[in-house]
This record gives C-alpha cells, sequence and structure tokens, in this order.
C-alpha cells in the first residue's frame, strides 16, 4: 500500500483510496467491490468510489461478497448474524439496481477465477489491518497486474494511513493526531445512484445458495450463545437512535460500572460493518447542536461538569467519542503496522523484558483453557464474567480488563494466556475476531499501549487488577449474582 490514488473527481474521497495494482491498466468489461468488513450500503465509501469509477466508464457494477467456510475460531452464531446482515445489503442494492453476489470457498480460488471471468476494469476492496484480508488482496494485485485495484478506508473516520504512519505507543500519542484530522473528514457522505448500466452476467444469490450456505453453518462449531442483536444496517441504526435516547446522558457516568446496562452496544454493529463510526459521529453532532453545544472533542479539559443532563449528554459524546475513534482506531492502527499483533511478540521492550523475568514465578493457581472456558475457576468475579460472554456474546468492557488480567495471572505462561484469550474473545464473542480485541488482549498481558507499573510477582512491571479493586469500585457481588448460571 504505498501509492496514494489522486483523482480529482473523487475529491473528498481520495485521501481514502490507495492503489494496489498497475499503474496502467487494461479496459474491462465492469467494475467490482469485494466487500468484507464494512457490510452495508449507506456511508460506504469504498461502494461510493466504485460507483464513480463505474459511472465514469459506463459499466456495470457489482459488490462481491466471499464467504469463507470456516475461520479460525469463528462460530456457527456469528456466521449466522453475519448472513441475515447481508441478506440486507442485498436488497438494499437491489433497490438502486447494483448487482450482488455471493461466493463460497477460499477467496483467493473464488476471486481469482471470478475475475478472470469477469475481467473487471477496477476492483475495489474495503480495508481491513489484519493480516488474513491483507494477504489476499496482495496476491490478487499480483495475479492481475493489468486490474486497477484499490482498497479503501470506510472503517476509520480518519483513514489508517492519514491519521500515522507508525506503530502509536498509545492513545495519548495518537489522540492529538486525530484531533487535528477529526474535523476534515467529519463530512456527510454522498449516497449510492440509481445505477444505468444493468449487470447483465449471471449472479450467485443469497437466495439460490441457501443449500451450500447451511452445509457451511453445519460445519462450523456451536458456541450456545443467546445474542440479543438484531442483525443489519436497519437495526444498527435503531439501536443507535435507543442508546441516544436512553443512555446516552449517563453513558460517561454509568459505562464502567458493570451492574449498570450503560454501555453502548455498538462494536457488534461496528465490527461487522453494518453501522459506521462516522455515522456515528455525525449523528452526535446533530445531538450535541439541538443540546445547545458541539462535539467537545475526545476528554477536552474544557469540558463541564455533567451536573446536569445537557453537561451529562455532552460529556456522554466525550465518552464515546474517546472509545469510538480514538480507542477503536489506534487498535487498527496496531494491528496494521504490528505483525504479531494476535501474540505477546508485540510487547514492547520493556514488558518482554519484565515478563521473561517473571516467567518462572510460582502461579497461585494454574487453569486450562477448558477450566477457564467452562468459568470453573475460584474467582466468583472472573467466572460471572465469562458465564456473560457465553452467555449473550457479549461481555461488560470494565470486567473484560479484568477477565483478561486474570487469565495472566493463572496460565502457565504469557504465550499459553495470549492464546487463550484469543480464542475465548475470537470463539465467543459477536465481535471476536477484531482489532480491538487483539489490542485489548495485548494491553491485558503484553503491556501494549500502556507503561511499566509497579513490580509484582507473575505480572513484572505489567498493569494487574485485583478483585479489591472491583469491590471499591461498584457492587462486584451483585454482578457475580446475575451472572452465576
Amino acid at each position: 500500500m504505498d501509492k496514494k490514488l489522486d483523482l480529482s473527481s473523487i475529491d473528498i474521497l481520495k485521501d481514502r483510496i490507495f492503489l494496489l495494482g498497475s499503474k496502467e491498466p487494461r479496459q474491462g468489461k465492469c467494475v467490482l467491490y469485494v466487500m468484507s468488513r464494512d457490510q452495508r450500503v449507506s456511508d460506504n465509501h469504498a461502494l461510493l468510489c466504485a460507483q464513480k469509477h463505474a459511472l465514469a466508464k459506463g459499466l456495470p457494477l457489482a459488490v462481491v461478497f466471499c464467504l469463507y467456510p470456516s475461520v479460525k475460531h469463528r462460530s456457527r452464531e456469528q456466521y449466522q448474524y453475519m448472513i441475515d446482515g447481508l441478506k440486507q445489503v442485498e436488497q438494499a442494492l437491489d433497490i438502486v439496481s447494483i448487482a450482488f453476489m455471493m461466493l463460497i470457498g477460499r477467496p483467493k480460488d473464488k476471486l481469482r477465477a471470478a475475475f478472470e471471468h469477469l475481467q473487471p476494469d477496477a476492483v475495489y476492496f474495503d480495508f481491513s489491518p489484519l493480516r488474513g484480508p491483507r494477504r489476499v488482496q496482495d496476491e490478487l494485485a499480483g495475479l492481475f497486474p493489468q486490474t486497477a485495484m484499490y482498497i479503501v478506508d470506510t472503517h476509520n473516520t480518519v483513514p489508517l494511513w492519514i491519521a500515522s504512519d507508525k506503530k502509536e505507543i498509545g492513545a495519548y500519542t495518537m489522540r492529538p493526531k486525530l484531533h487535528r484530522l477529526f474535523g476534515r473528514y467529519l463530512v456527510e457522505p454522498e449516497v449510492p445512484l440509481q445505477h444505468p448500466h444493468k449487470w447483465t452476467g449471471q449472479l450467485q444469490r443469497i437466495s439460490q445458495l441457501e443449500t451450500l450456505i447451511e452445509e457451511v453453518l453445519e460445519g462450523l462449531p456451536k458456541n450456545q450463545t443467546n445474542l440479543s442483536f438484531v442483525s443489519g444496517e436497519d437495526a444498527a441504526k435503531a439501536h443507535l437512535e435507543n442508546f441516544i435516547a436512553t443512555k446516552l446522558p449517563t453513558y460517561a457516568a454509568d459505562r464502567n460500572n458493570p451492574e449498570k446496562d450503560a454501555q453502548s452496544d455498538l462494536s457488534p454493529y461496528f465490527h461487522f460493518g453494518q453501522i459506521s463510526a462516522l455515522r456515528v459521529a455525525l449523528r452526535l453532532q446533530q445531538v450535541a447542536k439541538e443540546a445547545g453545544g458541539d462535539l467537545h472533542l475526545l476528554h477536552s479539559s474544557k469540558m463541564p461538569k455533567p451536573d446536569d443532563t445537557t453537561n451529562g449528554l455532552l460529556h456522554g459524546i466525550d465518552a464515546l467519542l474517546e472509545e469510538m475513534i480514538v480507542r477503536k482506531e489506534l487498535a487498527d492502527n496496531f494491528c496494521y503496522y504490528e505483525t504479531h499483533y494476535d501474540s505477546v511478540e508485540a510487547a514492547p521492550q520493556w514488558a518482554k523484558a519484565s515478563l521473561k523475568k517473571h516467567e518462572t514465578d510460582v502461579r497461585e493457581v494454574v487453569y486450562s483453557t477448558a477450566d477457564f472456558e467452562r468459568a470453573q475457576t475460584h474467582d466468583a468475579a472472573w467466572n460471572a464474567a465469562q458465564r456473560q460472554l457465553i452467555g449473550t456474546g457479549k461481555m461488560h468492557g470494565y470486567m473484560r480488563m479484568y477477565w483478561a488480567k486474570k487469565v495472566l495471572e493463572w496460565s502457565k505462561s504469557p504465550e499459553e494466556a495470549f492464546k487463550t484469550l484469543v480464542y475465548l474473545n475470537d470463539h465467543y464473542s459477536i465481535d471476536g475476531s477484531d482489532p480491538n480485541g487483539y489490542a485489548g488482549i495485548a494491553w491485558s498481558v503484553a503491556g501494549v499501549h500502556d507503561r511499566p507499573w509497579a513490580e509484582r510477582s507473575v505480572y513484572g512491571v505489567i498493569r494487574c487488577m485485583v478483585y479489591d479493586g472491583l469491590k471499591r469500585k461498584f457492587d462486584i457481588t451483585a454482578y457475580e449474582n446475575q451472572w452465576k448460571k
């Protein structure tokens, strides 16, 4: 990803686009957008770029989604949620006369065959910092050097390569960069147009692939979670509006208290790209203005105290922007610039040295992955957090930190702890296999985006969390009782 496309016709979209393929591509017969991470039609810059290209060339346009037969640790419930959302994507594309096709199989093989058959003039991919999608994109660009291929970052509010050209040390180095750039990209996106150039080739619609999709689902392990989230772009927007109406004024004060149902719960919709962070930010801007304020970006020192509804609302907006912009985009930065984002090798040097020094420390107790998975530890709070994850596909954000820290404390090694946490998170969490998850585990186990703390057994100078700390913050017994079974 080293050559930025500079097309004035794309205007404000150009910062979001990077060229993968040839500088002098041959003429093709269509334009394809390979949808992956951003499974929506509105506020989708990758779709907008692909349509602008197709309209400029007078070509038909199709959105292609490649369904992997399986992904490491992913469950049937997670796949079903995704497919339910994709059915709505297909319907929304029908309204604007843009074709949708689903492929089932290894992406490199299926997309290669599709490109050979369809002979696209250009291919657009949405952006992911994870190694799997990036590897597929690079391989396809190598196989089709005469096809223009572009990556479009429509997931981050500020395009990743614009926000930073290196792995950031932490939120305190990332935040000022986003401060400077955020306003530039807080722009209402265009909407897809009715596409005038009809797709005349064959399409594999989801309804035509139900038998094959069911075979894929049958081959996936179940995690038995009882998901309360409704999938899809419409559900994501409705969820946002409900959060604004019922939780936003108290979000800043209550979000770290697991006794209260105060979190935004937007992460499943962000993970599957069913709503964009940009859309949420634009909506928050509107809410702030209606309350007589504006976006108080990212923990401004000038924020008023949350002593009434309006100030509580502004504090809630600020707190959500911190999570949704700084923390989420920091996670993308980490996974993009750190090759070993899903292992303890991602640790900064001070953390590696400390973990090495304490690797032979005697553990109070050591649990197996199966013990953790079944919530069979001596710690009632930890067990409650694991049961919440298993039962709902989500865990309270504050308890996730405690949950991960304790796996480090109760595992034979940091390497085993990291491996266990990746499995539990990716298999049970509805937003598993996400940069946020990997960054959170790396923070908990490997000191990523953190600093050295007082030295302790097992942890070394990695920050620890203790049960008494939970008791001081909230009624942890109430949380334990809520998730006792």
